[in-house]
């Protein structure tokens, strides 16, 4: 009865009336025929418009468990949250659920990410022009500290002028080594943080101060790190849902082009900075920047006007083990890490 294999509600309820107008014609004051005799395409209808009402009810139900697959439209059925601070409760309920990386020694926490970056470049009457270029991130940080971690990045694809050789160098590696002392991981560092709300608050605006978007700019950082220890994301959640300025966007798109929700705030120069979460899981997708206006931007080489509605930022695809790190680019930069 319908093209799409899962219906919308809608459809759903169609097809709801549809069985129901053909339960009421075969009702006893009629002349009633046996299955085994019905018209084959009767029966057909009857089955398919049992199918859907069956299908609604399973799409239902799964909302009512805490939220729909990833292939099903459930998520029509489900109120989304009514601001920024409900949202940041459910990621923080979220978060909460999941374990956190803790390797053992020997083995090392490997991220993958998606990032969004701008390019400049100059054409040949001498004009700016912007190149949005996406790229993919991987680090490899050591469980023993003392030992080197790496940096990779290769660009994938851009969407404007610069030629290919601008944006796509090939695998670029970059080797941090401790210098003669022991390193310090940021999964290792993020380990010494308290999950207490109240705690995580104060330890940050001993650095920052009590202005709001200084604590926000702070927690960015630490969401951003906190993805290899989810009850510390939990606790920054809570931080984040007290701060004055904060809103929700019901539609963002994150680098990596899932589409979820967002907690922003203005950053006061005709931009606004988002943690993106996902839909139905409330987990972490990533984060972006986003400008609220047009605005000059200085750029290397000359001027950009950065337009309204153009956005950067990361998205974070998975968090993993390693048992050490690989095969390093014959090119790699190696950087010496101060104590």
């Amino acid at each position: 009865m319908f093209a799409e294999p899962e219906p919308t509600p809608e459809a759903a309820a169609k097809g709801r009336d549809r069985f129901l107008r053909e339960a009421r014609a075969s009702r006893p004051d009629r002349p009633r025929r046996g299955w085994r005799t019905a018209r084959p395409l009767r029966r057909a209808a009857l089955v398919g418009a049992m199918a859907v009402t069956l299908a609604a009810g399973i799409i239902v139900t799964q909302v009512s468990l805490g939220g729909s697959g990833t292939h099903t439209p459930g998520h029509l059925l489900a109120a989304p949250p009514a601001d920024a601070k409900a949202l940041l409760g459910l990621a923080a309920r979220a978060a909460a659920g999941r374990p956190d990386i803790v390797p053992a020694r020997g083995l090392y926490v490997h991220t993958k990410k998606l990032a969004q970056e701008s390019l400049y470049t100059k054409d040949e009457s001498g004009k700016t022009r912007y190149t949005k270029v996406l790229v993919n991130e991987e680090r490899w940080e050591a469980a023993d500290v003392g030992k080197p971690w790496l940096s990779r990045r290769q660009g994938l694809s851009a969407a404007g002028p610069a030629p290919r050789t601008y944006w796509d160098r090939g695998v670029e590696d970059i080797v941090s080594e401790p210098a003669g002392c022991p390193g310090q991981p940021s999964y290792a560092r993020l380990g010494a943080w308290p999950t207490d709300p109240a705690q995580v608050r104060a330890k940050i605006v001993a650095d920052t101060g009590e202005e709001p978007l200084r604590i926000w700019r702070s927690l960015q950082g630490l969401v951003r790190e906190s993805v290899v220890r989810p009850s510390l994301g939990a606790a920054l959640y809570q931080v984040a849902a007290g701060l004055n300025g904060i809103m929700l966007i019901p539609d963002a798109l994150d680098a990596a082009g899932r589409p979820g929700l967002a907690v922003a705030m203005d950053e006061g120069d005709g931009t606004r900075s988002e943690l993106i979460f996902d839909r139905q899981s409330y987990g972490y997708l990533g984060e972006r920047t986003v400008n609220t206006r047009d605005r000059k931007v200085k750029a290397s080489p000359g001027e950009y006007t950065a337009r309204k509605g153009e956005a950067q930022g990361t998205a974070v695809l998975a968090v993993d083990l390693a048992p050490g790190l690989p095969e390093v680019s014959p090119k790699a930069s190696r950087m010496k890490i101060p104590c």
